[in-house]
């Protein structure tokens, strides 16, 4: 299998997700965002179940939610994530960073707003796995930076406060930039609990 989607693996998937994010389901960016959080989880989700959720359907115990073409494009899309994440200790794509600079100029940047919306559902897809294994205070402290990241991705639609803050409202750029790194720091930092041996959330 390979180890990283191509240009053209990633067009051919971007195109298969497309049509369910217009329901219930997530875009490409939406689920690099979505499958970037499950890694900081200490535990592993089925694959069934994750896929699911991109596609936004409820899990099947014998089907794939999508064809085998586009499963096998997810799984090394999660193994590719899981090296960025897990191996090379990094939350944040490459790709990702000029789109949280551009925040400075109070720009907030689709590719962006997606990914972050798709950490967000993330923590809430795992809400009661969190709950189950962290504390009140640690796992109210991990709502806040979810919903620190939700937030951001609201920014660029024309709700009163998002155009509040395009217009020179506070946070202040500066700090939100700050907030937004220190938010998925802190989130990333349990995955430095995460083992290979790690159970299997089903």
């Amino acid at each position: 299998m390979k180890t990283k989607l191509n240009k053209h693996d990633e067009k051919r998937l971007a195109e298969a997700l497309l049509p369910r994010a217009a329901g219930n389901g997530m875009d490409l960016l939406q689920a690099k965002g979505f499958i970037a959080h499950l890694h900081c989880h200490p535990h592993t989700l089925d694959p069934a179940i994750w896929s699911s959720a991109i596609a936004g359907v409820e899990p099947e115990k014998e089907f794939w939610p999508f064809e085998e073409e586009i499963m096998d494009l997810l799984f090394v899309l999660y193994n590719q994530i899981h090296e960025e994440v897990i191996g090379k200790q990094r939350l944040i794509p490459t790709a990702m960073r000029e789109h949280l600079n551009a925040l400075g100029q109070r720009e907030i940047h689709q590719p962006l707003r997606h990914w972050l919306a798709g950490q967000y559902t993330a923590f809430q897809f795992l809400s009661e796995a969190w709950q189950e294994m962290l504390t009140q205070e640690q796992y109210e402290e991990l709502n806040s930076c979810a919903d620190l990241l939700g937030f951001v991705a609201t920014l660029g639609s024309d709700d009163p406060h998002a155009v509040a803050w395009r217009q020179g409202g506070e946070p202040e750029p500066s700090m939100l930039i700050e907030a937004v790194e220190d938010a998925l720091n802190h989130l990333h930092s349990w995955s430095a609990t995460a083992s290979d041996d790690k159970d299997t959330l089903h």
